[in-house]
């Protein structure tokens, strides 16, 4: 991970990361309408590659520290950093695609779990909206002299002890710009008043990552995937977001 830390973007840089958080979403968005039953990780990750083309930017995380996909597939109890892979994907199963852009030096992040045809046990949904609505809250928060500790925090609170799922607190957020991780690490747990002090115009990934059942996890064999260690089912949202004034503003929609 890069060791350089966020900066406090100006009004044309965040110009441009806005228009790459919008293609993003539309990438990341058609992945997703795309990814039913019978189709396989790997066909998806080749459409992510052929649609970047078509907007004219860089799948950011292709080659980043080696890794050979155009975006982190997970399914299932895979948590985060899966290889787009020739599994087909099956109806009920939880799809993460977590996946980046570059345009014009600058990198977005997103990450959004779907669920192949739609239709899941209430429990199952129940688990990605507690985790959904965390990230939105944090989002909320951030505004100038937020600090690291109150994003962590109620992101906490949401999903452990008002939702009652693990926190994988070995994996978490990051600062964002012409890097795609830099500093602070964004933690998704944490203590009020604690932390770097973010400042305004600075731009952040939030990315609440989540099991139902502990938080505890295991690496796969390939050294990328990472799953729960109890075999439940895992979940992850993320924007790249911008501190603002009163609130944060969303990027990456």
């Amino acid at each position: 991970m890069s060791k350089k830390f966020t900066t406090v973007k100006t009004p044309e840089e965040i110009k441009i990361m806005k228009k790459g958080g919008r293609i993003l979403y539309k990438i990341l968005h058609e992945i997703g309408a795309n990814a039913q039953e019978g189709v396989t990780p790997k066909e998806l990750d080749k459409m992510a590659h052929g649609l970047c083309q078509k907007y004219n930017v860089k799948p950011a995380f292709f080659g980043l520290y080696d890794f050979p996909g155009a975006f982190c597939s997970s399914v299932n109890d895979m948590a985060v950093h899966g290889i787009p892979d020739d599994t087909p994907l099956k109806n009920q199963d939880i799809f993460t695609v977590d996946f980046g852009v570059e345009l014009d030096g600058f990198m977005t992040d997103s990450a959004y779990s779907f669920i192949i045809g739609g239709k899941a046990p209430k429990k199952t949904k129940k688990f990605l909206a507690t985790i959904e609505e965390a990230l939105h809250a944090a989002v909320h928060i951030c505004k100038d002299g937020v600090r690291v500790g109150d994003i962590g925090a109620i992101i906490e609170y949401i999903v452990e002890e008002k939702g009652g799922y693990g926190i994988v607190e070995d994996l978490g957020g990051h600062g964002i710009g012409q890097d795609v991780h830099e500093e602070p690490h964004i933690y998704n747990y944490g203590t009020p008043g604690t932390g770097p002090v973010l400042k305004e115009g600075m731009t952040i990934a939030i990315e609440p990552i989540a099991n139902m059942g502990s938080g505890a996890i295991i690496t796969d064999n390939d050294g990328w995937g990472i799953r729960s260690a109890d075999g439940t089912l895992s979940g992850q949202f993320e924007h790249t977001v911008m501190i603002g004034k009163t609130k944060g503003m969303i990027i990456t929609q």
